[in-house]
């Protein structure tokens, strides 16, 4: 009679995990559809009508002489240059380093690659290497910031017109100071709110305004 009862006693229990487990599962599924589908589709759609330019990544098309499109980048992704006849904006230095910043081998390793890009820099231009800015040497946290600011804007102004006129002829029109100030001013972004941050400059914009295409 005992066995009976116990055996009788372990079927509501079993039920009950049963309908626990249904519920867990139920939900799962619930929830993995609301968050992994509905959600996405939902926010990307809203985001593609109320900002249809930074949805799709804040690309730079450009359209051709010939008509066809093409696509430069994004205004969020910084660009490396090695021509001095472009701006140089912060340092892509590739790869992180795992060593401690606080290490003499870390301190040694910026040091050699601080050394190497003001002897690069020095060979195109800009001869006073202890004038040069910090953001044309060093990177930035994220290393691909595409802005600088003013002032290295500025600095970089007098090697960028030597550049662009040394090929010129006196009877082609040249590259003046007015025009490149002219054109790192259009595309020089404020303060956010104009509060928050400081005013920087989009070295890529600039790159393709001073090539004509934009």
């Amino acid at each position: 009679m005992q066995e009976i009862t116990e055996i009788a006693g372990e079927v509501p229990v079993k039920k009950k995990r049963f309908q626990t487990a249904r519920a867990a599962i139920v939900c799962l599924l619930i929830f993995t559809v609301l968050c992994g589908v509905v959600y996405p589709i939902t926010l990307t759609l809203v985001s593609k009508a109320a900002f249809p330019y930074e949805a799709e990544g804040s690309q730079i098309v450009v359209t051709l002489p010939d008509g066809t499109q093409r696509v430069y980048g994004s205004e969020l992704i910084g660009q490396n240059y090695e021509n001095p006849k472009y701006m140089f904006g912060r340092v892509n230095t590739g790869a992180p380093s795992n060593l401690s910043p606080e290490s003499d081998e870390y301190q040694d390793l910026l040091n050699e690659r601080i050394a190497e890009r003001k002897e690069k820099l020095a060979k195109i231009g800009y001869a006073d290497t202890d004038k040069i800015p910090s953001e044309l040497i060093t990177a930035s946290g994220s290393g691909v910031d595409p802005h600088i600011s003013p002032a290295t804007a500025e600095f970089q102004i007098p090697v960028i017109l030597a550049a662009r006129n040394a090929d010129k002829g006196e009877d082609e029109e040249k590259l003046t100071e007015e025009d490149l100030r002219a054109i790192i001013d259009k595309y020089t972004e404020g303060r956010f709110l104009w509060i928050f941050g400081e005013k920087r400059v989009n070295v890529l914009l600039v790159n393709l305004a001073l090539d004509g295409l934009l």
